[in-house]
């Protein structure tokens, strides 16, 4: 199939559906996943570098074409990667730990999953670093960084509680969701320079103790503002 027959293939299933957005069929979303794997792939194994439209549509294997037509540009794109990646991380998560009730030791089992999921998923994290820096050295792509830390922030904070419709709580479970990721952040970076498992272990259970200790506080004062 040449890349304008695959393209206008595409284009024609997009009007027959009523103007939806590329991907709204089941085969324009099998389409869109491939090309997100494939990003994935390429920003995983080689970097920022090795992101690029031709990489990605081979791995992906489409044309160039669909590619553009899916996205219209590499900040879209890359906005489906970390969503992409965010959807990774929170299955890993709920795979990994059933959740305790109280909200000090959701934080522990929190914190606890995170680095097991950073153990075993090293070139997914320095992806995620090298995407930060590229949003933030990128002139106009600011955003995406800010997008990014939103969404950790975000799904840390939406997990400290089992039920955070409380507009306090939400706003406590973001405080908290914060800090966890300052300190998983520099864990991250210090464990793969320094290479020292016991180190990174004892930062774990420092930044542990601290989460608790926070949330704890955060708490009294909502306790005390009422």
């Amino acid at each position: 199939m040449s890349e304008t027959t695959e393209a206008s293939s595409e284009t024609s299933s997009s009007t027959a559906t009523r103007g939806r957005p590329p991907g709204a069929t089941r085969k324009g979303l099998e389409t869109r996943v491939r090309i997100i794997k494939g990003a994935r792939e390429a920003l995983e194994d080689g970097g920022m570098e090795a992101l690029t439209t031709r990489r990605i549509a081979a791995s992906a294997g489409v044309k160039l074409a669909t590619l553009h037509y899916y996205f219209d540009s590499k900040e879209s794109l890359l906005l489906a990667v970390l969503e992409d990646l965010i959807a990774d991380m929170d299955a890993a998560y709920r795979a990994d730990v059933d959740l305790p009730p109280a909200p000090e030791d959701r934080v522990e089992a929190l914190i606890r999953a995170s680095w097991r999921y950073i153990q075993r998923t090293r070139n997914k994290q320095i992806a995620q670093t090298e995407l930060t820096l590229y949003a933030l050295r990128t002139k106009g792509s600011e955003w995406l960084a800010a997008r990014q830390y939103n969404a950790y922030i975000d799904f840390y904070g939406h997990l400290v509680f089992e039920d955070d419709s409380d507009e306090e709580l939400r706003r406590i479970g973001r405080a908290v969701g914060r800090q966890m990721l300052i300190g998983i952040d520099g864990i991250i970076l210090q464990s793969y320079a320094l290479q020292d498992l016991t180190a990174s272990n004892d930062d774990i259970e420092a930044l542990i103790l601290a989460m608790r200790g926070y949330l704890r506080r955060l708490m009294v004062e909502r306790g005390k503002a009422r």
